[in-house]
């Protein structure tokens, strides 16, 4: 086996580790095994969680993925050729 060294964890993954070794009887470098078998073995892909590092998701992007899912919308979007009028600040009386 490959020994790793884990550099920069949080304390409350430290933490969160250590506990779900007790839990489970086990050591925390038995329990971190188990974790990256079960996530590198895996047969499903792996959903990302919103903890991880990834660019944020602009609103635009949520709403267009979220209608792909109901089919996705076509839309026939034209500019009106008419010119457009300034706007007029001044006061009339």
């Amino acid at each position: 086996m490959n020994a790793i060294t884990i550099r920069n964890l949080s304390d409350e993954a430290s933490r969160a580790l250590e506990a779900r070794a007790i839990r489970n009887g086990t050591t925390a470098e038995a329990e971190i095994e188990q974790i990256l078998e079960e996530v590198l073995l895996s047969k499903e892909p792996i959903a990302q969680q919103p903890s991880q590092a990834a660019k944020p998701l602009k609103l635009g992007t949520a709403l267009w993925e979220l209608g792909q899912e109901f089919g996705g919308l076509e839309l026939d979007i034209t500019r009106d050729p008419a010119p457009i009028r300034p706007a007029s600040f001044s006061i009339r009386m």
